[in-house]
């Protein structure tokens, strides 16, 4: 498959999902601080969303740019990556709304962690079908950051039914460790 066309599909899809997770931004009504901080639940929601697909979608184009070869299982996986970063405004709504629900908690929380997953199946797939480059695809997979995102996950899971606003903290945290732990060298690119 033609690697840009699915690079510019898939940036395509990444802007639609940020859009429209700021147009879900509600306009406070009144003009006092106070009802801009009544809105804080999808502020928080929203910039860890914002900011979860923003790191991610900078390793994917990283991931895309060592990749030569899109065969059908890598796109099938983007378009499945794609399809639960579509569901971020929902997931990410429903939690400001209710950010003390475990439901909209575990929604949330198994929302990215589902995409997350897929991710790292589409880096596994592209290293296998591109072998010449797998070794600068696989840096995704740097062993720090696999270890305490499957740690997250799991603890996220159990700590979410005591405390659901963890699913929020939990992932704010996975952004700042992606920050911290880039791919070697994506910053260079080929």
């Amino acid at each position: 498959m033609n690697k840009s066309r699915v690079e510019a599909f898939t940036d395509a899809i990444v802007a639609i999902v940020m859009t429209i997770m700021v147009l879900e931004i509600k306009v406070p009504h009144g003009a006092g601080w106070d009802r801009l901080w009544a809105e804080k639940a999808y502020f928080v929601a929203y910039l860890i969303s914002f900011f979860r697909i923003a790191t991610t979608w900078y390793n994917h184009h990283y991931l895309f740019t060592n990749a030569h070869w899109i065969s059908r299982r890598a796109f099938w996986l983007n378009i499945a990556w794609l399809f639960f970063m579509s569901l971020f405004p929902v997931a990410t709504g429903w939690i400001s709304e209710e950010p003390h629900s475990r439901i909209a908690a575990y929604f949330y929380f198994l929302i990215f962690a589902v995409w997350g997953i897929t991710f790292y199946v589409m880096v596994a797939v592209l290293a296998h079908d591109n072998p010449k480059y797998s070794k600068r695809i696989l840096q995704m997979l740097r062993p720090k950051r696999s270890l305490f995102e499957l740690a997250s996950l799991i603890i996220g899971i159990g700590v979410i039914y005591w405390l659901p606003i963890m699913a929020l903290i939990i992932l704010g945290i996975n952004i700042i460790f992606w920050l911290v732990f880039p791919p070697k060298g994506s910053d260079r690119l080929l």
